[in-house]
């Protein structure tokens, strides 16, 4: 007993000296103008987690090049006690919680969070908390007071301008920050019941209106024969994926039993469709049989595909290479669609018994959008790539009902820490996938370009259902530190279904000149890579993927285009890294719906909504935990 009671006394007396370390001086404290003079942004995000659980994230985002000293980040929280601190070093007592950094490091954003166990029955009900940030100015202490945030809220940066974007009325508005759905944790079911209870009122809607389109388009025979065909690739390549479906239906039970297709498919079978969605929408691999009464010539797409329709842009910089200024490895990544089809943003972390912690980006049902990073330094990204693969008259079948990417991302973050392991997946996809199906490699779905990071590899992988190529750093005229992908594919090689090596170019399915849009974005990221080698961090890339402008083949800058009568911004008039669909004037029909910057060497994740030059102010901070 006296052994116990010593060791309750001097953790006390920790706790008090370290509360004394923060209010033994008296900051001056820094409001109205002084405070926006501050050289850091910072954010705070709340997020209800149900069982009156809300989790808390505080980040602070030091203004570019600068390093801050003497940083203390205090959170207040409006019930004492009940606290379970996520972040390694910092510690609570009472009702606050507290994190100091003696030097911030370049490159990474220092973040509090933590959970607090509440007595809240949902997120409308939760108690708001604020913060106060300390740091170090002219050896003096100095703070600024923070805003306060509950619920599922989130202060510090948003889409200015959402309330434009192009929606349906009579669904939900979009969230000018995302949504962000919280830690999932335990079994794939268990973690699928935890998104759908957060997510349920987005998911029927949007279920609803991609469905009825794919109804519409095929009729409900066809539509469900061709799920089934997904599911049953799904089930030969990472079955976990289907539990983490069935527990999303289950957890949405709720209002997915409001469908208007309620009768006519299962929930776990409506998340199943989900995450085959994007498939069948624009890369269906036409009739699959006579049964489905098409033409064979047919393209089935519910939209059909143009070299011109994807904007998405991407990029890794390896840091180990010399690409960027701070040493650090990064991916970034814009995706680009329809604002009806895209704007409802989710987040969220999973963190499944024994498997990776990943984060996230999605619509309401998906697994993943088409990014996502795990905490053992690896992030994994993917875009459309040359569709011209469904050619009968050409023999050329190049789309397949295979593995979706949802469920290969599904994989690969949770199980695989490096570059080299997720080429395996991508490509031959599992031992056990092989020895099932007889194949040699894996067989995909459609056309699409995979990127990959981690601390000492980056790649793009360039596949089709049946064929795919591998590009390095270096292989097409870059610096050997960086590697880019837009919406066309560039290696003149492909390997075939059995694995080998063939001089068919993956070219063939669209090209530069096929897809000369693509080829604008393409250029851009390529040449401003090249020229800013060794000066870039994760704001100043940000910068550039905000870009107005674009770079040709040549290396020329092109800001303005004319029609002939007026000088249009280039933006309007072609398609930039920061795209905006429609034409002049600026019509907020679509394209960028959202940017992320995954630093691998930190596992940390920047995540805003929206076209970049419309969001203002500090983008989400997520941090990959070792252990939640």
């Amino acid at each position: 007993m006296k052994n116990k009671s010593l060791k309750l006394s001097a953790v006390s007396l920790v706790l008090f000296a370290l509360i004394l370390s923060f209010l033994s001086t008296e900051p001056v404290h820094a409001e109205g103008a002084a405070a926006e003079k501050a050289p850091f942004m910072y954010s705070l995000a709340a997020t209800w987690e149900g069982k009156g659980i809300v989790r808390y994230r505080i980040a602070v985002q030091p203004a570019e090049d600068t390093v801050l000293e003497g940083l203390k980040i205090v959170a207040s929280n409006p019930v004492k006690g009940n606290v379970s601190v996520v972040t390694a070093g910092a510690s609570s007592s009472e009702d606050k919680v507290f994190l100091a950094v003696e030097k911030t490091t370049p490159g990474k954003n220092p973040m509090l969070e933590y959970t607090l166990l509440t007595d809240a029955s949902d997120s409308g009900a939760v108690k708001p908390v604020s913060a106060e940030i300390f740091w170090k100015q002219n050896g003096k202490d100095v703070s600024v007071k923070t805003e306060t945030v509950g619920g599922d809220g989130f202060v510090g940066g948003e889409c200015t301008v959402i309330d434009k974007y192009a929606r349906t009325p009579s669904l939900p508005k979009y969230y000018p920050a995302g949504k962000d759905l919280g830690v999932l944790t335990g079994s794939w079911y268990e973690m699928g019941v935890q998104y759908g209870e957060r997510s349920g009122r987005e998911i029927v809607d949007f279920f609803d209106y991609r469905f009825g389109a794919h109804v519409e388009k095929y009729g409900m025979k066809h539509l469900l024969e061709d799920i089934s065909r997904y599911e049953a690739q799904a089930k030969l390549f990472f079955p976990e994926g289907l539990e983490f479906a069935r527990g999303i239906g289950d957890g949405a039970e709720k209002y997915l039993s409001q469908s208007k297709f309620h009768a006519d498919v299962s929930n776990y079978l409506k998340i199943v469709f989900m995450n085959c969605d994007n498939c069948l929408y624009y890369g269906h691999p036409g009739p699959a049989d006579a049964d489905h009464g098409l033409a064979p010539n047919m393209i089935a797409d519910v939209r059909d595909p143009s070299p011109i329709m994807e904007a998405c842009s991407m990029i890794a910089l390896l840091g180990s290479k010399g690409a960027t200024d701070d040493g650090t490895s990064i991916l970034v990544h814009n995706n680009d669609g329809d604002f009806i089809d895209e704007t409802w943003r989710y987040t969220y972390i999973a963190a499944p018994t024994g498997g990776n912690a990943f984060w996230a980006s999605t619509t309401p049902g998906k697994f993943f959008d088409i990014m996502g990073a795990n905490n053992k330094g690896l992030a994994l990204a993917l875009t459309v790539g040359g569709n011209k693969t469904w050619i009968p008259s050409q023999n050329i079948y190049e789309r397949a009902f295979g593995v979706t990417w949802q469920y290969i991302l599904l994989r690969a973050l949770s199980s695989v820490s490096s570059v080299q392991e997720a080429l395996e997946l991508v490509t031959v996809g599992t031992p056990e996938y092989r020895k099932a199906t007889g194949r040699k490699t894996l067989l995909r779905t459609r056309h699409n370009n995979y990127i990959m990071l981690d601390k000492k590899e980056a790649a793009v992988v360039e596949v089709t259902a049946n064929r795919y190529a591998i590009r390095r750093p270096g292989d097409n005229g870059e610096d050997p530190g960086y590697v880019v992908a837009t919406n066309h594919f560039v290696a003149n090689y492909s390997y075939d279904a059995n694995n080998e090596k063939t001089d068919f170019p993956m070219t063939f399915f669209g090209d530069e000149d096929y897809a000369p849009l693509s080829a604008t974005r393409y250029y851009t990221a390529f040449w401003q890579a090249k020229m800013n080698f060794g000066k870039l961090d994760a704001e100043k890339i940000r910068k550039i993927w905000t870009s107005h402008s674009y770079i040709t083949k040549k290396g020329e800058l092109v800001e303005m285009i004319t029609n002939g009568k007026e000088w249009i911004p280039a933006n309007l008039a072609s398609n930039t890294i920061c795209s905006h669909d429609g034409g002049y004037p600026e019509s907020y029909i679509g394209s960028t719906t959202d940017t992320k910057i995954a630093t691998v060497d930190f596992n940390q994740v920047r995540y805003s909504v929206g076209r970049p030059c419309e969001y203002v102010g500090v983008p989400r901070t997520f941090d990959l935990h070792p252990k939640y």
